[in-house]
C-alpha cells in the first residue's frame, strides 16, 4: 500500500478548509435571513398613515425604505385619511397664517420653516407696530420660500416681507421636493427650482403643486413616471437607488445600507456648497441664494414692500451663510437680519435640542427685525446696523 503523497494530502485540507468556509458563509446568511426577518416583525412601522408617534427603533429601522415606498404607505387619497405630513407645504392652496391685528394694522409676512413661525411668534408677542403672517413648510429651503413669495397674493396687503435663509439646508436649494433630500421624513410637497444662465435667474416649476394632482399622479404609473422624470431632471439630489421602490424596501439590511449611503451623499453634497468651515463662492448653490436674494428685493420694492433677509446662522456654521450673502446684501442695500450679529452660533446653548433658537433668542431676533422695520418704514430714526450699503 502506497503512503499518501504531499499534494494529496494538501488537496484534503483545502477541501476541508473550503467546507468549513461554505458552513460558516452558510450560518452568517442564515443569521442574516433571521435577523432581517425578526427586525421586521419587532419594529414593523404602524400601518396607519395618521400614526404619528412610532417609537425610536420602528423609525430607525425605517429610515432607509425607499422614499416612493414610504409615500405610498403613507397617502391615502382622502385627506382626512393621509399621513398629516402629507398635506403641509403645498403651494396651493398657499396657506398664510394670520395673527391678531395691531391697531396700527400693519403686517410683515415671513417666508420660510419652522425658523420662521418662531420669529413670527416672537414678533408678534413684542412688537407695538407690527402684524405677523407666516407662509411656511417643514423644512423649507430657500427657492421654496422664493416660490411661496411668487404665488402670495395675500402679501400685498402688508408693508413688509421676509425671506428666511439658513446654510444648514442651503445645498438643498437644487431640490425641487422635500422627498428627494429629506431622508428622515417621507415630505411630499414641491417648490420650485432655480437656475441661472449665463447670469439671468431662470425658474422650473414642478410637475405638482397640490396635495390632490400628488396623490393622483402616485396612483397613476404612467403620470407617476412622467413626474419623476421632471425631479431626475431638476432636482440634483434626486437618487434612484433612494428615491425609487423596489422590493429590496422588505429588506432591513438594505434599508440600513440606504441610510447610510443617503447620508455620505448628504455631507458629500455639503461639504462642496457651505459647510462649518466656510463656502465655495464658485459654487452654484451659493451663486442662486445670491441671485434669489436679490430678485426677491426687487420684485418686493416694485410691489411697495419692504424686503428684508431673515438669516439663520444654524448652531456650528459660524457666520458663514452671512458672509456668502453679504456682498449682494451691500450692493443691493437689502435690509437683513442675521442672527449671528444677535446670538453666538458657536454656543450651544443659545440653541434648544432640535436646533431651533431658545424662546428668548427668538425674541432678541424679533426685537432686531422690529427696529429694521421700523427704520425702513420711517418710524424710527438713527444708525442702521443692519442695512446694506447701496453702491
Amino acid at each position: 500500500m502506497s503512503l499518501p503523497s504531499s499534494s494529496t494530502s494538501s488537496s484534503e485540507t483545502a477541501l476541508i478548509g473550503r467546507r468549513r468556509a461554505l458552513k460558516l458563509s452558510g450560518w452568517v446568511l442564515l443569521f442574516l435571513i433571521v435577523f432581517d426577518i425578526g427586525v421586521n416583525l419587532l419594529f414593523a412601522y404602524p400601518p396607519d398613515p395618521r400614526d404619528v408617534n412610532p417609537n425610536r427603533l420602528q423609525m430607525y429601522f425605517d429610515y432607509g425604505r425607499s422614499m416612493e415606498g414610504r409615500l405610498r404607505r403613507g397617502t391615502r387619497a382622502d385627506p382626512k385619511l393621509t399621513a398629516p405630513i402629507t398635506l403641509a407645504g403645498w403651494y396651493t392652496p398657499l396657506v398664510a397664517v394670520q395673527r391678531e391685528p395691531k391697531p396700527s394694522g400693519q403686517v410683515v409676512t415671513i417666508y420660510g420653516n419652522s425658523q420662521s413661525v418662531r420669529l413670527a411668534d416672537a414678533l408678534q408677542n413684542s412688537s407695538l407696530s407690527y402684524s405677523a403672517r407666516t407662509v411656511a413648510a417643514p423644512g423649507a429651503t430657500v427657492n421654496w420660500a422664493y416660490g411661496a413669495f411668487l404665488r402670495d397674493e395675500g402679501a400685498k396687503q402688508g408693508e413688509a416681507v421676509v425671506l428666511t435663509i439658513m446654510p444648514s439646508n442651503l445645498p438643498m436649494i437644487r431640490t425641487m421636493s422635500a422627498m428627494t433630500w429629506n431622508t428622515s421624513f417621507a415630505m411630499p410637497y414641491t417648490a420650485d427650482v432655480f437656475e441661472l444662465e449665463n447670469s439671468e435667474l431662470v425658474r422650473h416649476k414642478p410637475p405638482y403643486e397640490t396635495f390632490e394632482d400628488y396623490a393622483s399622479r402616485l396612483d397613476d404609473k404612467a403620470a407617476w413616471h412622467e413626474a419623476r422624470k421632471v425631479f431626475a431632471r431638476y432636482d440634483s439630489f434626486y437618487d434612484a437607488f433612494l428615491m425609487e421602490k423596489t422590493v429590496l424596501d422588505h429588506s432591513t439590511i438594505v434599508r440600513l445600507l440606504r441610510r447610510g449611503w443617503a447620508q455620505r451623499r448628504d455631507a458629500r453634497v455639503r461639504q462642496s456648497s457651505l459647510n462649518r468651515r466656510g463656502f465655495n463662492p464658485a459654487d452654484d448653490s451659493v451663486e442662486i441664494a445670491n441671485a434669489i436674494i436679490a430678485q426677491f428685493a426687487a420684485k418686493a420694492r416694485l410691489q411697495g414692500l419692504v424686503p428684508v433677509i431673515y438669516i439663520v446662522n444654524s448652531r456650528g456654521y459660524g457666520d458663514q451663510m452671512f458672509r456668502a450673502l453679504v456682498d449682494t446684501l451691500e450692493k443691493h442695500g437689502i435690509p437683513y437680519v442675521s442672527s449671528h450679529l444677535v446670538v453666538d452660533p458657536n454656543d450651544p446653548r443659545n440653541y434648544l435640542p432640535d436646533s431651533h433658537f431658545t424662546d428668548a433668542n427668538d425674541q432678541k431676533l424679533a426685537n432686531a427685525l422690529d427696529r429694521v422695520l421700523n427704520i425702513e418704514l420711517g418710524q424710527l430714526t438713527g444708525p442702521h446696523q443692519y442695512r446694506g450699503a447701496v453702491q
